[in-house]
């Protein structure tokens, strides 16, 4: 019985990464930023789709201790999320056909939002030992970033 879970779930993951990769495809041409809080799939999917890169591994390297002690603090707060925002604009930018996963409005010509249902949320916050909570703080404030932002929304529904 496992076995079969395993597979049907692999099967969905296979099928999620594909119609988010024929979705990116048809932004290939164009700067895109794919944006999700905590626990939405936001590191699978970049190892599994062409050309994605890791906000988190672009930005990180080129921060200072200090700074990234303070961004990975808990408890989330909006403050943690404006120093983020304002690192990763620092050292980030968005090229054409290299889609970038991550937590922070970049400049872009496409947003690609990964939205998640709370009940999923709470699922994988749970199984990864992580607040519900701030998740929940962190994707408002992604969400906010987005509508301010004023860059054209394309939401992916994750799980």
């Amino acid at each position: 019985m496992t076995e079969h879970i395993t597979e049907n779930t692999e099967t969905a993951k296979e099928q999620q990464t594909a119609k988010l990769q024929t979705l990116l495809d048809t932004y290939k041409n164009k700067r895109v930023v794919v944006l999700g809080g905590t626990c939405t799939g936001k590191s699978a999917l970049v190892g599994r789709l062409d050309g994605a890169q890791d906000m988190d591994e672009l930005v990180f390297p080129l921060m200072t201790q200090d700074e990234k002690d303070y961004v990975c603090q808990t408890p989330w707060t909006p403050e943690i999320g404006k120093t983020m925002t304002r690192l990763t604009k620092e050292h980030v930018k968005i090229e054409v056909g290299k889609p970038v996963f991550g937590t922070v409005v970049l400049g872009t010509d496409r947003i690609v939002y990964l939205k998640i249902s709370d009940e999923l949320l709470r699922q994988r916050t749970d199984k990864r030992d992580v607040s519900f909570e701030d998740a929940k703080r962190m994707q408002a404030h992604i969400e906010a970033e987005i509508v301010a932002s004023g860059f054209p929304v394309t939401e992916f529904s994750v799980g």
